[in-house]
């Protein structure tokens, strides 16, 4: 009677625990569940994703010879030949146009003699130049309130490489002449480095194409 009685409880006891083991991975299915449901309902939609990708970091410049921009993006097939052939890895290609840009404020145009850039483009959206004084990148800017040249700043005035910013020293003012100025971006990365803020931006000769 005894062996009969303990047989009933080992057979109760192991089916409660069936249930606690049932009941217990059950939630932690459940919570898997809620856990994947929370993750890709708030994951970004596919039309999200593309508006991220597709978001132009301004800035930017066209390479030495650059056409006019409208006949540029006609020209140009996209081929990546000038990124490749720039020794300083100053062009890069930009996001939504694919089309080859220089950032001066990363990295400038360091007006190669024998512009290997011109050289690879194969389609003439980059045209030959005599000379670094025939490059028409765009212009420098400075901007007055945030120049620290009243501090003793004339870093940019010795990098320029077509002696375009001069420095007044009895004034403590940076000057561009623009018809020296060819908008290689040299004065306004060297700004950046050494102070916290550049106070030169090259804003380019043609108004990009936004399209």
């Amino acid at each position: 009677m005894a062996s009969s009685e303990s047989s009933s409880n080992n057979a109760g006891n192991e089916q409660a625990l069936g249930r606690r083991t049932f009941l217990r991975h059950s939630m932690v299915s459940l919570g898997a569940s809620v856990q994947e449901f929370i993750k890709h309902r708030d994951a970004p939609s596919a039309k999200e994703t593309e508006k991220v990708k597709v978001i132009e970091k301004p800035g930017w410049l066209r390479p030495p010879g650059a056409v006019q921009e409208d006949l540029f993006l006609e020209r140009c097939t996209k081929c990546g030949d000038c990124i490749d052939a720039c020794p300083h890895d100053a062009i890069e290609s930009l996001l939504v146009q694919e089309t080859p840009a220089i950032y001066p404020g990363e990295t400038p145009c360091q007006l190669c003699e024998d512009f290997p850039c011109v050289v690879a483009c194969e389609t003439e959206a980059l045209m030959p130049l005599q000379n670094l004084y025939d490059v028409r990148m765009g212009v420098a800017k400075v901007s007055r309130n945030v120049c620290t040249a009243g501090n003793g700043c004339n870093a940019c005035v010795a990098k320029c490489p077509t002696g375009a910013i001069s420095m007044d020293f009895g004034a403590f003012l940076v000057a561009v002449d623009e018809k020296k100025c060819v908008g290689c971006g040299v004065c306004q990365y060297i700004c950046g480095a050494v102070n916290d803020r550049a106070a030169i931006r090259v804003t380019p000769h043609m108004v990009p194409t936004t399209s």
